[in-house]
């Protein structure tokens, strides 16, 4: 029997709050994080006021919000999981950080090519460059913690964040690492916003109604969630009492046209079978699943077919939730932010509500209060537009298991 992979600690920024006290809190109280945004002109859930000081001291000039945001995220899940280093230490020279994104920092690299473009390649900040590739706010944050281990960047659109802890949990089993650090980021910026209203995916209404009647589009936002892994025996090892596990993963893509949701509902399905299948558990024993839907009409849609597909009639009687009713389609961020979700609500036995929810347009059992949980497993969904889909299935360990 392979060891678990476990989660020794847990670092959060999110319009709902930095840190996963303030997360939970505002999370349970069924908060709306969106609101007209302070930066530029559109409305969405932002972070706003955000200063990494409090938590990143000095040495963060040069980064852009995207690296800040995982920065910060990356502080706190080390200083949760008490593996924290003086100043100008290393952490552990094996550990490792992987970063799911969707757009990376997507207003520096526009911004960089605008200056090139309109003033000349030669009065474009040198200091710019550095944050105009996909990787470089991972690459950023390794040098601030000192993360010698591996470092890798996965682009896999909105399912970005749960790509990122599935490949972690894959490298952690084979041995490849001992510790890493895994989850997803992804900033609010203009150019996002902007390119969001030219799909037609914002909602005219602006509000994100997963599953409802009424449902017409995203509320952008940004965030980063990042989770500290590593295998049970080795957290113990230093004292760690791990209380939950990644118990399984599954990906699927679906090759088709954009328009083609049948076969999208049948990857997304796939992936879910894989991660319950990975899990080695039936479909009857999930006792909660945190959703993917984020208000588009299609999405939610294509959702709702695949989960039918797997869990049949039993799905009217599963709790959910859609937390992005609370913070937004978060993009890259979303599917981590969705985990911690579910890693809450498994220690708590009581899954959060769906902000705002008012009815929906399928049998499913949503609600605008919390719903008690009966089972030590979670399921998480992320699924993409352009057909990337993942799941990951969460459990809360038994006390005599976390122990042992």
């Amino acid at each position: 029997m392979t060891d678990r992979i476990v989660i020794a600690g847990t670092g959060v920024v999110s319009p709902l709050g930095a840190g996963l006290a303030d997360f939970a809190s505002a999370l349970y109280e069924g908060v709306r994080a969106d609101a007209p945004c302070t930066r530029f002109e559109g409305h969405a859930a932002e972070i706003a006021d955000f200063d990494p000081q409090p938590w990143l001291g000095s040495g963060f000039r040069a980064m852009d919000r995207t690296a800040r945001l995982l920065s910060v995220a990356v502080h706190l899940a080390l200083s949760e999981a008490g593996v924290g280093a003086p100043a100008g230490t290393e952490v552990d020279p094996d550990l490792g950080l992987i970063c799911g994104t969707m757009l990376g920092g997507i207003h520096s690299i526009t911004s960089f090519d605008w200056d090139g473009i309109t003033e000349g390649p030669e009065y474009v900040s040198p200091m710019g460059f550095a944050n105009t590739v996909i990787n470089s706010a991972a690459g950023q944050a390794a040098i601030k913690f000192k993360l010698r281990g591996v470092n890798s960047t996965i682009c896999a659109g909105l399912s970005s964040g749960l790509y990122a802890l599935g490949y972690a949990e894959g490298f952690l089993q084979l041995q490849r690492a001992r510790a890493l650090l895994a989850g997803g980021v992804d900033e609010l910026s203009e150019e996002m916003v902007i390119g969001a209203g030219l799909t037609g995916a914002l909602s005219p209404a602006r509000a994100a109604r997963p599953f409802a009647e009424a449902r017409d589009g995203i509320v952008p936002a940004e965030g980063a969630a990042f989770l500290l892994l590593e295998r049970g025996a080795e957290a113990r090892a230093r004292g760690v009492t791990p209380t939950l596990e990644i118990a399984g993963f599954g990906s699927a893509y679906a090759g088709h046209a954009f328009e083609a949701h049948a076969p999208m509902a049948d990857a997304a399905r796939s992936a879910i079978r894989q991660a319950l299948q990975h899990a080695d558990i039936d479909a009857s024993q999930i006792g909660c699943i945190v959703a993917s839907a984020n208000g588009s009409r299609d999405g939610d849609a294509t959702e709702t077919r695949a989960l039918s597909q797997v869990f049949g009639d039993g799905l009217d009687g599963i709790p959910i939730c859609a937390p992005k009713a609370s913070f937004g389609e978060a993009m890259g961020a979303s599917g981590a932010l969705c985990v911690v979700v579910a890693a809450l609500a498994l220690s708590r036995q009581c899954l959060p509500p769906t902000a705002g929810y008012d009815g929906s347009a399928y049998r499913l059992c949503l609600s605008d209060r919390t719903q008690a949980i009966r089972s030590d497993y979670a399921l998480v969904d992320a699924f993409d537009c352009a057909g990337t889909h993942a799941a990951l299935v969460l459990r809360r360990l038994p006390a005599q298991a976390a122990v042992t």
